[in-house]
């Protein structure tokens, strides 16, 4: 900068430059960074004093910022006093440096891991500009995750050398693709070489690839802007297509080690559903189920729990069977009637997990008119939850009342509530999930305000109940009716109670449910 460009543009605080210069930088064409026209003195945060010292046009300045004198001078800016000095640069090189010093005892340093972490999505593929963390320059391997790089020779491209990351699922590219380079000079926006066209790689996964691409002598390829290049190239799509395969088979790899220990959390479930299975119909299901899974890669894991048991819901329905069958009959024969049966089965895979969603989207609005009805007792959301504890969540899902459970219950209040307090038995739900964990839920009608004394019986309930099984169970308790009484807080509950009310199990389990019809339709289009 000259000393007119510091006076005017670097010391003009809470002032926009972009509104008088334009968007990007004239020489550079850097996009302009910040609003405010402050972010320049956020140094003086971990430091007392700040030096700048810059180099243009053989003549250099330095402009010294003493924390203390502002804060002496917070109410006059302007009264502020900022040494400033200028004369010739006898040769240095243009530039910018700004040193802060006395830092801040009570602060630690950066970790510079870190550091290069966020510098790395800012300021990574800039072109002509480089950034240095303890004298090491920021590289595709700064971003967390899978890196590879690797380098060939095409016959009509040349020299190629690929560097990227496969980042990992904690903090996705902001500006994914794989940047072009032509002879050392960057060509365009980074793109995704046809990966965002590939239907066997989730968008989300696709977008995880951050990297760049060195091209050596095809400079007549691109346009005069350096903004593109021309795709009809031989030298290009020969480039293309080696890029594509070197990063989808690395995607794969990826994707498959994600979409294993994905399955692997769900595996419980999965096995139990597939044992209820015909033997001959638990292999397509399972690769059903894959296909299905990398569909949704990247959502959480809630409602990826969510999908699969929709889908193994919707797999149980012999239509869906029957696509099946009919596949592995042409699998050896025409393949003209074979691949029309897969494209039927894709169809009827999304169709059937539609129909599953739709079917429990209808039974919620049943439900929710049953809630609404003032005269509903509590035995009638009894039998209406439970064989769709689903609605409750995916911590709940998996767990079922078997008839034992039942006869447990039945004796237990049988023996604790007869006589002048039969009219006094409580309604109660205990379930099982594939470990030694239980469930014991108390409905409460639609109506009723769960209360203190409510809680206490409850936890009686449990102790009863507990004596009649092993010692090592673990048995939570979950109270449903209206909702709680305002009086109780939550926070002192103990954490193996819970209080629902029926409208947000309703809403909750809607939500999910919602998502999932919204999502398949768009698969379809």
């Amino acid at each position: 900068m000259t000393a007119l460009e510091i006076r005017g543009e670097y010391l003009n605080i809470a002032s926009d430059k972009r509104t008088r210069t334009g968007e990007r930088t004239i020489k550079h064409n850097r996009k302009i960074k910040g609003r405010k026209g402050i972010g320049k003195f956020a140094g003086l945060t971990i430091a007392s004093r700040m030096e700048l010292t810059t180099v243009a046009r053989e003549r250099f300045c330095t402009l010294l910022i003493d924390k203390k004198d502002l804060i002496e001078n917070q109410n006059d800016l302007e009264a502020v006093p900022l040494p400033f000095s200028e004369g010739n640069a006898n040769g240095a090189n243009g530039g910018t440096i700004v040193v802060l010093s006395d830092l801040d005892s009570r602060l630690n340093f950066p970790n510079p891991d870190k550091l290069r972490e966020i510098l790395i999505y800012e300021y990574g593929r800039e072109e002509s500009f480089k950034v240095f963390v303890n004298g090491a320059s920021l590289s595709v391997q700064d971003v967390p995750g899978a890196t590879s790089q690797v380098e060939t020779t095409l016959p009509n491209a040349g020299s190629v050398c690929l560097h990227y990351t496969i980042a990992d699922g904690k903090r996705p590219p902001r500006s994914p693709g794989i940047i072009l380079k032509v002879d050392g000079k960057s060509v365009g926006r980074p793109m995704l070489f046809g990966l965002d066209e590939d239907e066997e790689i989730p968008e989300k996964l696709v977008k995880r690839v951050y990297g760049e691409v060195e091209l050596t002598g095809i400079e007549d390829f691109v346009t005069a802007d350096w903004g593109a290049v021309l795709e009809n190239s031989k030298a290009f799509q020969e480039a293309r297509a080696y890029i594509n395969e070197q990063v989808k088979n690395k995607l794969r790899e990826t994707h498959a080690k994600d979409l294993s220990l994905q399955k692997a959390r769900l595996q419980k479930q999965i096995n139990q559903r597939l044992q209820e299975l015909p033997e001959y119909r638990r292999h397509y299901a399972e690769e059903a189920l894959n296909r299905i899974l990398k569909r949704f890669y990247g959502e959480s894991e809630d409602r990826i729990a969510t999908i699969a048991d929709v889908a193994l819901d919707a797999m149980e329905h012999d239509t869906y069977w029957a696509v099946l069958d009919r596949i592995n009959s042409l699998s050896q024969g025409d393949v003209g009637s074979f691949a029309e049966s897969l494209e039927e089965f894709g169809l009827l895979e999304l169709a059937s997990i539609g129909m599953q969603a739709s079917r429990r989207r209808q039974f919620l609005d049943f439900f929710d008119q049953l809630t609404q009805n003032p005269k509903t007792l509590e035995k009638d959301v009894h039998k209406a939850l439970e064989t769709n504890l689903w609605i409750l969540g995916r911590k709940y899902a998996l767990m079922s009342s078997n008839a034992t459970l039942r006869k447990m219950i039945d004796s237990y209040c049988g023996t604790s509530f007869n006589g002048p307090r039969a009219s006094k038995r409580p309604d109660l739900l205990l379930s099982q999930d594939y470990g030694d964990t239980y469930l014991l839920i108390e409905f409460k009608r639609p109506a009723h305000d769960i209360t203190r004394d409510d809680i206490a019986q409850a936890e009686k309930y449990r102790d009863d109940l507990s004596s009649r099984l092993s010692s090592t169970t673990k048995m939570d308790i979950m109270m449903i009716g209206r909702g709680r009484l305002a009086t109780i807080d939550t926070r002192q509950l103990l954490g193996s109670i819970t209080i629902h009310s029926y409208s947000s199990i309703i809403s909750s389990a809607r939500m999910e449910l919602d998502w999932l019809i919204k999502s398949l339709s768009a698969s379809k289009q």
